[in-house]
């Protein structure tokens, strides 16, 4: 890969390609979504003011409730096989280092929302990622991008960036599963915040986002358009390099079907406002502190 700028070495590690699938007799059925990484980071030490060591205690893979459970004619299902992966450099490029849980193994990690209907999942990743690490004092250690860009340093309640309707943002995903092949770089998609932020939009945790998104884009990161500059308590202030903040978790938009006549013949077809909806990024400390496991 060619040098490029310090945010996009940050949002190349934090995103990852998903595929499910599900065996049912002689049927396998495969599915594609989109996920990132995000770490629990230790307090700042009390008193301590200027640049600190932080401990990263535990490591999640975070995607929708829909994505690792899919459902097939209404019934939700375990998948056999669950793929994401972490980026390796080698000499040509980056190709991805593939991570696949048994329907075991992520039974044993997978943590969800006490709400059913609350579509984000998580998948505690910390004793892979410790097994990358273990490599490193090996004769020829992979170079593996580890995900260390997220964490709860980035969540709004630690940031002070102002987020309000019509706040830019961004979506980091893999729609169609279509990305950067060669250097493994998500598509990035703007837009911006298109209902009441902190409000729960119709009684649910989730806010919606003017941003034209497509089909695998499900579990993309939603994050607040990166910047240097940014007006707090009346005062602008400046940083070195981009600041941000963990907004959310996508999850498609809202849909209805209705009815057309064509040549005669009734047809439903499939509408939608354009809007996406967004599970706000709280959601993620929720489900780690007060998640539930997946029972069969």
């Amino acid at each position: 890969m060619s040098e490029v700028r310090s945010f996009d070495n940050d949002l190349i590690s934090m995103t990852t390609i998903t595929k499910t699938i599900v065996i049912k007799g002689e049927l396998q059925y495969s599915f594609q979504g989109s996920a990132f990484f995000y770490n629990e980071q230790s307090p700042a030490e009390p008193g301590k003011t200027g640049p600190q060591w932080y401990k990263l205690e535990r490591h999640w893979l975070v995607t929708n409730r829909h994505v690792v459970l899919p459902k097939i004619d209404g019934v939700e299902h375990i998948p056999d096989e669950f793929t994401f992966g972490f980026r390796k450099i080698n000499d040509k490029g980056v190709d991805w280092w593939p991570i696949t849980l048994s329907k075991d193994e992520l039974i044993s990690n997978l943590k969800l929302h006490r709400q059913s209907n609350v579509d984000v999942a998580l998948i505690d990743i910390t004793s892979y990622v410790k097994k990358i690490i273990s490599t490193i004092d090996g004769d020829n250690p992979p170079k593996i991008m580890l995900p260390t860009a997220l964490s709860n340093i980035v969540l709004p309640e630690n940031q002070p960036i102002p987020i309000e309707v019509t706040s830019d943002i961004i979506v980091a995903s893999y729609p169609k599963g279509f990305y950067d092949v060669t250097n493994k770089f998500p598509i990035v998609k703007s837009g911006i915040v298109a209902s009441a932020w902190g409000c729960y939009f119709n009684g649910l945790p989730i806010f919606q986002i003017d941003a034209q998104l497509f089909p695998g884009s499900s579990g993309g990161l939603v994050i607040s358009k990166p910047t240097n500059t940014a007006m707090i308590d009346g005062t602008l202030k400046m940083s070195q390099t981009k600041q941000f903040v963990l907004l959310g978790v996508y999850s498609g938009e809202y849909t209805w079907d209705r009815e057309i006549v064509v040549d005669g013949k009734k047809c439903t077809i499939n509408s939608s406002y354009g809007l996406g909806n967004v599970w706000y990024s709280h959601l993620i400390p929720e489900i780690i502190t007060n998640g539930v496991s997946y029972t069969i």
